[in-house]
C-alpha cells in the first residue's frame, strides 16, 4: 500500500490517457467499425504491461467481480432484444407508433417525448423498461415523422432519468439511499428541487430546439403526412396490442424483476402472434436474427426491421472490453491509488462531496457499471463524511447526481450501451441532446462550488 502512494497522480491516471489515445487513433486515424471494444481493450493491455510484475491473481479477481456485476446487464440486453423483435412481429410496436403519431403534437414533439418518457420512467421505476419498450416506439415515431433521430434520442434518455431518479421504485435511488441509511423518500425529496429544476430547464431547451427544427409550415405538411398514415385500411390500431406493454409495466410496479417483466412481454407477445397467424416456426428465427418488416412505407418498414439476439452482440462485446480495462484499472491498483489521491486532496465538506460527485463519474469511466460508481465511493468517503459532520442525505444526493446521471453519457458503460442499443442511436450522436443530465451535472458541481467559495470568504 505504501508503495502505491509514491506514485503521482498522472502515473496512477495513465488507463485514462491510453483510453483516451486509443478512442481518439481508432476513430480518426486507422479507423475501423467498432472503436470503443478495441480501443478498451488495447488501453487496457498497455496498462497491464505497465505493471506486468503484479501478481495475475489480481487481475483474475478483480476481472471476475467486474464481470459478475454487469451480468445481469448482459442478460437484460438480450430479453431487450428479443423483445423488439417480438414486439415487431405481433404488430405491438406498430400500435404503439401510430397512437404516439395520433397523440403527440409535432410543435411539442420533443418536450413530449420527455415527459412521456419520465411519467414511464417514474411508475416503473426503471430507466432501462422504458427505454427499452416505450422508448423504442417514440423512437419509431419519430422516424415515421422525419424527425432527427439524435434530439428524439436526448429526449427520451433524459426523460427516463428525470423518472429514474424520482421514483421509489428505482433500484439506483434505493441503493443510494440504503448505503447512505438515508430513509428512501427523505432521499428524494432532497433531489428533488435540483432536479426537478434541471428538468425544467431541459423542457424550455428541448422547446426551443423543437422551434429551430420544424416550422409552422413543415407542421402543417407534416399533420397531413400523419393523417394519411393513420388513415391507412391496414393502419388501423389495435387497442388490444397494448396488453404486453400493460403487462411490462404493470409487472414493474408490483417490483418483479426486469427480466421476468421483459420475458412477460415477450411471452404475451408472441401469444397474440399465434392467435392471429397460427403457429409458426418464423418466430423463432425472428427472435435470434430479428424481425424483418415487407409493407408499403418504407420508412416504417427501415424502423421495424430489427431486433432479435444477433443486434444485441456488438453491445456485449463492449460491455465484455469495458469490463476487461476495469479490471486492469482496478486489480493492478491504479484506482486504489486515485483514490488515496482524491482522499489526500479532500479538505473540507464541499471537497469530499465534490470528490464523491468525481469518483462516481470516473467509476462509470473505468468499470462500466453503474452500480458500483455508487457503491465505491459510498464506502470510500463515508468515514471522511462523518468526520466534517456532512449530513448524508448529501452524500446520497452526491452519488445520484454523478453516477447516476452520468451512466448513459459513456459509450461503454453498460447504461450508455444499452440506450444506444435499444433506441438505435450512438450515444456520442445523442450526447450532445441529452439537456436533463448534462445541465443537473452543470448544476450540481456548480452549486457546490459556489457554496465552496462562499465557505472560503466567510
Amino acid at each position: 500500500m505504501e508503495r502505491e502512494k509514491t506514485h503521482s497522480i498522472f502515473f496512477s491516471l495513465s488507463p485514462l490517457l491510453y483510453l483516451i489515445l486509443s478512442i481518439l487513433f481508432f476513430r480518426f486515424v486507422w479507423v475501423i467499425p467498432y472503436p470503443h471494444p478495441v480501443a478498451l481493450f488495447v488501453a487496457g493491455f498497455l496498462s497491464f504491461l505497465q505493471r506486468r510484475n503484479r501478481k495475475f491473481v489480481f487481475l483474475k479477481s478483480s476481472f471476475r467481480k467486474n464481470f459478475l456485476s454487469v451480468l445481469p446487464a448482459m442478460e437484460i440486453l438480450f430479453f431487450v432484444g428479443m423483445l423488439i423483435a417480438s414486439w415487431a412481429y405481433s404488430g405491438v410496436l406498430l400500435a404503439m407508433i401510430q397512437t404516439g403519431i395520433l397523440f403527440l403534437q409535432p410543435d411539442y414533439f420533443l418536450p413530449s417525448l420527455a415527459i412521456v418518457a419520465a411519467i414511464a420512467a417514474m411508475v416503473s421505476g426503471s430507466s432501462w423498461t422504458t427505454a427499452g419498450t416505450l422508448g423504442v416506439a417514440l423512437m419509431g415515431v419519430a422516424e415515421v415523422i422525419s424527425f432527427p433521430q439524435t434530439m428524439a434520442a436526448g429526449a427520451i434518455v433524459s426523460g427516463c432519468y428525470f423518472g429514474d431518479k424520482l421514483s421509489p421504485l428505482s433500484d439506483t435511488t434505493n441503493l443510494a439511499s440504503s448505503l447512505t441509511h438515508v430513509p428512501i423518500w427523505t432521499h428524494i425529496r432532497h433531489m428533488l428541487k435540483t432536479t426537478c429544476i434541471s428538468f425544467g430547464v431541459a423542457i424550455f431547451g428541448f422547446y426551443v430546439l423543437n422551434m429551430f427544427v420544424w416550422d409552422s409550415k413543415q407542421i402543417a405538411d407534416l399533420s397531413l403526412q400523419s393523417g394519411s398514415f393513420l388513415s391507412g385500411a391496414n393502419h388501423r390500431i389495435s387497442w388490444m396490442k397494448f396488453i404486453p406493454v400493460v403487462l411490462v409495466f404493470g409487472s414493474s410496479i408490483f417490483k418483479l424483476h426486469i427480466r421476468l417483466s421483459l420475458l412477460l412481454g415477450i411471452v404475451s407477445a408472441i401469444g397474440f402472434s399465434f392467435s392471429e397467424l397460427g403457429f409458426q416456426l418464423s418466430i423463432g428465427k425472428t427472435l435470434v436474427y430479428g424481425f424483418e418488416s415487407h409493407s408499403s412505407n418504407d420508412v416504417l418498414d427501415r424502423f421495424l426491421s430489427g431486433g432479435g439476439v444477433i443486434a444485441i452482440l456488438p453491445t456485449e462485446i463492449l460491455i465484455l472490453a469495458a469490463v476487461w480495462f476495469g479490471a486492469v484499472v482496478e486489480g493492478y491498483g491504479y484506482l486504489n491509488e486515485i483514490l488515496i489521491h482524491i482522499k489526500n486532496w479532500a479538505k473540507d465538506r464541499w471537497d469530499i462531496l465534490l470528490s464523491t460527485m468525481g469518483t462516481s463519474f470516473l467509476l462509470n469511466l473505468i468499470t462500466a457499471d453503474q452500480y458500483l460508481s455508487l457503491v465505491i465511493p459510498a464506502r470510500a468517503f463515508r468515514s471522511l463524511a462523518e468526520e466534517k459532520g456532512i449530513p448524508e442525505k448529501d452524500i446520497s444526493r452526491s452519488l445520484e447526481d454523478s453516477g447516476t446521471i452520468s451512466s448513459p453519457l459513456i459509450p461503454w458503460n453498460s447504461c450508455g450501451a444499452f440506450m444506444s442499443t435499444s433506441l438505435g442511436v450512438s450515444v456520442l450522436s445523442f450526447f450532445p441532446f441529452v439537456f436533463f443530465n448534462l445541465f443537473h451535472i452543470i448544476l450540481s458541481v456548480s452549486l457546490l462550488l459556489i457554496a465552496k467559495n462562499k465557505s472560503k470568504s466567510s
